[in-house]
């Protein structure tokens, strides 16, 4: 296999800006569909935890209608507004296909489930 640099003193000008082009598209497209697979099981497990929540948490009946909003003022670090929430909550719901990349995802990092 030859070695992508192995011509670099045969190189002019022209193919010098054409390969950092090259490179720089190519790798800025796989950092982007690296990160919108990060942010799509994020939003997909936020969801997951506010929906499991609502539904089982034991002391849910204690934020009630306001839920969203105390998460969002609970975490002012992420930025998460309510309206954020909400929609990471109906995502979750309509495309509950997710959890088997959400689950696959968790057994390869080193994202713990928090109990308790």
């Amino acid at each position: 296999m030859t070695s992508p640099i192995s011509n670099i003193s045969k190189m002019t000008f022209h193919h010098l800006l054409n390969s950092i082009e090259t490179t720089h598209l190519h790798f800025q497209e796989v950092a982007a569909r690296a990160i919108n697979r990060s942010l799509t099981i994020r939003n997909w497990m936020i969801g997951c935890y506010i929906v499991e929540y609502e539904q089982n948490g034991v002391d849910r009946a204690k934020y009630g209608a306001q839920l969203l909003e105390h998460i969002s003022e609970g975490l002012p670090g992420l930025k998460l507004s309510p309206t954020n929430l909400k929609l990471c909550r109906q995502f979750y719901q309509y495309y509950p296909q997710i959890e088997q990349v959400a689950s696959d995802e968790l057994k390869n990092n080193t994202i713990k489930f928090v109990s308790q």
